[in-house]
């Protein structure tokens, strides 16, 4: 009798990412070499620097600086089922942007998240035009150069590379290939043994999750847990995940937390500018 264990969300959104990357690699147009070329023509659109960006927020010059958020476009996700499927992702980034969010997170994944590279495409052209755009995110399931190679093509200005779902040998490899296109990755922990990694490959933003992506149980204690390896460092942390209101950031405010990833409480906020402005304590625009 077998008593092997059932496969976890995050195993079952890995083994399904491969089978479609397989897919786009194989499809006339998207191949790696093809999409390597578009890379040396010089086709990708021009870069800001996440981590620059991160840094700045609506409150950054005032006598009480906050932090700064990174605002997610998010359909739907594996635990939450249908957050927001039909948003219009060019329409949210431009309100995102204009209600002062440093970057903005756009989930590509299309099964369980219902994302898209096109979503994050429109989330980009949008705030193009912008004086200080914030940075674009992908939020994606990375295992491979390909993936980091089609973010940077499609308007990506960071990729999120997962600790728990990447070997010894890949996160090196692929923190490196996405510094050579010029993107410093965010690189996400949910342990101590997570964020040494991420700290051993030099990782300049380093996202807390405070959901585990093995069973999406929620602890926002997480992220306040890892604070002391990185605080003598020059390292920008960020909270993800869980974070639904003021009292949310506020416990993470003057203890070395430099941002926040907010997702479905901002898709399901009646009005988005003014739950962000309540939500970071930021003073009027």
């Amino acid at each position: 009798m077998s008593t092997a264990k059932p496969p976890t969300i995050l195993e079952k959104i890995y083994a399904q990412r491969q089978k479609d990357v397989e897919v786009a690699k194989a499809t006339p147009g998207t191949r790696p070499e093809e999409l390597d070329v578009y890379l040396e023509m010089g086709l990708a659109p021009p870069l800001v620097s996440f981590l620059d960006r991160l840094k700045r927020n609506p409150s950054t010059a005032t006598a009480h600086p906050s932090l700064s958020l990174m605002a997610e476009i998010k359909r739907a996700s594996p635990s939450k089922g249908d957050i927001a499927p039909f948003v219009n992702p060019a329409r949210q980034a431009l309100l995102y942007a204009q209600s002062g969010a440093s970057v903005i997170s756009v989930l590509t994944e299309p099964t369980w998240f219902k994302g898209s590279l096109l979503d994050m495409r429109l989330a980009r052209a949008a705030v193009d035009g912008l004086p200080d755009r914030p940075a674009i995110l992908r939020k994606e399931f990375i295992f491979c150069e390909y993936q980091i190679a089609e973010a940077r093509l499609w308007g990506a200005d960071t990729v999120l590379l997962i600790v728990a779902m990447l070997t010894q040998e890949q996160l090196p490899r692929l923190y490196a290939y996405a510094q050579r296109l010029g993107m410093e990755p965010l690189v996400e922990v949910n342990n101590a043994a997570e964020m040494a990694r991420a700290l051993e490959v030099g990782a300049k933003v380093v996202g807390v999750n405070n959901r585990n992506l093995h069973d999406f149980s929620v602890d926002l204690g997480t992220t306040s847990g890892l604070v002391d390896m990185v605080r003598e460092r020059d390292v920008v942390l960020c909270a993800l995940s869980g974070i639904s209101g003021s009292q949310d950031v506020k416990g993470y405010q003057g203890k070395g937390v430099n941002a926040v990833l907010v997702g479905e409480s901002l898709m399901r906020a009646k009005d988005t500018k003014a739950f962000i402005k309540e939500l970071l304590a930021w003073p009027d625009a």
